[in-house]
C-alpha cells in the first residue's frame, strides 16, 4: 500500500481501473448483444427501472457497508449505460457495419 493513500481509496482506484479494462475490452459482439437488448421497448423499460431504482446517490453517511452495497448496484446500471455508449459509438464510426 502507497503511504498516505488511505485504503478505501486505494481498493476503489483498482476496482475502477478494472471497470476500465473490461468495458475497453469488450468485443464488439458483447457490444451488439447489449445493444439489441436494451434497444427494445422492454429492454428500455428494463435500464429505465435500474436507473430508478439503483441509479442516484449511493453514499449512506455513517454506513460504509450500506454505501458500498449500494454502490454495487448503481455501477451495474452505469456498466450497461457504458456498454451501450461503446456500441453507439462503434456503429457510428463503422456505419455501413463492415
Amino acid at each position: 500500500m502507497k503511504p498516505g493513500v488511505p485504503n478505501s481509496q486505494r481498493i476503489l482506484a483498482e476496482i475502477m481501473a478494472e471497470r476500465e479494462r473490461l468495458t475497453r475490452q469488450s468485443p464488439k459482439d458483447k457490444l451488439l448483444a447489449y445493444k439489441i437488448c436494451f434497444g427494445t421497448p422492454e429492454g428500455k423499460k428494463v435500464l429505465s427501472d435500474l436507473r430508478a431504482s439503483y441509479g442516484g446517490i449511493s453514499f449512506v453517511p455513517g454506513y460504509p457497508d450500506v454505501s458500498a452495497f449500494n454502490e454495487g448496484r448503481r455501477s451495474v446500471s452505469d456498466d450497461i449505460e457504458t456498454i451501450l455508449s461503446m456500441a453507439e459509438a462503434m456503429e457510428l464510426s463503422n456505419p455501413g457495419g463492415g
